[in-house]
């Protein structure tokens, strides 16, 4: 199996999740952040492979896609993999290496991503805006007063057709959902060919707004491989909680997480910086 590990923030941490998920079936692919400079903290070993040219992430943009394929490539070049889990510098397993690795033998074959398909009823415009508007990169951003300006640029492109993008380089049917899946080897494979061969589906998402979220699974699920895709990914994620969204889980998610997490090989997002004691409390009990 292969670990896609996306981070930009605490080394300790992913040296912590590393040793955690250190296995004789494993191996791990890290893009680090261009802007973290956290690259040199991060244990170096011979199972342990680091994106050469990664990227500047920045939320919303078309980077949260390319350092992912670019996580792809760097696992192509090393060999076959008949599993990548794709996580975050800031995830922790919920349950031992052997169960994780017994669960994927049993379900060889099977593609681990959750989504729904478009159009969505609970976001604005079905969610299309996230691809049939053209977002210029100085309007993706959190900031609130930036998100105001976009809201207003939104409705006004989707309010008039002929401001649309065209969608002709899209399938038919899109879906959404999260980008952090488990994927076969074949799969991750066809992916990358995909996007070899489709430069206009490429050119349409380096303008998207939040597209990772479409990119992996409208090829996926426009591909051979829908057939076996299940609609569940293993992790355990808090998005009601707050005050962050997900919430960062710290002690007092504990019992939270052991009961709604169970079925659930990963957890997100956790912190050292801003709870020590859960982190150690999982690492040990895993």
């Amino acid at each position: 199996m292969a670990y896609v590990i996306l981070c930009h923030k605490n080394p300790e941490q992913i040296n912590l999740l590393i040793d955690r998920l250190s296995d004789k079936h494993v191996d791990f692919f890290l893009h680090v952040d261009k802007k973290s400079g956290i690259e040199e903290q991060i244990v170096h070993r011979e199972h342990i492979h680091f994106v050469k040219d990664p990227v500047e992430v920045q939320w919303g943009h078309y980077s949260q896609i390319e350092c992912i394929l670019k996580g792809f490539e760097l696992i192509k070049q090393q060999g076959y993999y008949n599993y990548i889990h794709i996580i975050s510098g800031q995830d922790l397993p919920l349950v031992s290496n052997g169960t994780i690795v017994e669960f994927f033998q049993k379900n060889e074959g099977k593609e681990f991503v959750k989504y729904l398909q478009l159009p969505n009823e609970a976001e604005m415009w079905g969610c299309y805006y996230r691809v049939s508007v053209y977002y210029p990169k100085f309007l993706v951003s959190r900031v609130k007063a930036v998100s105001e300006v976009r809201n207003r640029y939104i409705n006004l492109v989707m309010s008039v057709p002929w401001l649309k993008r065209s969608l002709k380089h899209l399938p038919d049917k899109l879906y959404k959902g999260s980008n952090w899946m488990s994927i076969t080897g074949e799969c991750m494979e066809y992916i990358l060919e995909f996007t070899r061969t489709s430069p206009g589906y490429i050119r349409l998402f380096k303008n998207s707004f939040c597209g990772d979220e479409i990119f992996f699974h409208s090829i996926i699920l426009n591909s051979p491989f829908k057939d076996n895709v299940v609609n569940e990914i293993k992790r355990y994620t808090d998005w009601e909680t707050g005050p962050e969204f997900p919430r960062t889980l710290r002690a007092v998610d504990y019992e939270r997480i052991r009961t709604q997490g169970q079925g659930c090989f990963w957890g997100r997002k956790f912190d050292l910086d801003v709870d020590r004691s859960i982190v150690e409390n999982l690492l040990q009990k895993g």
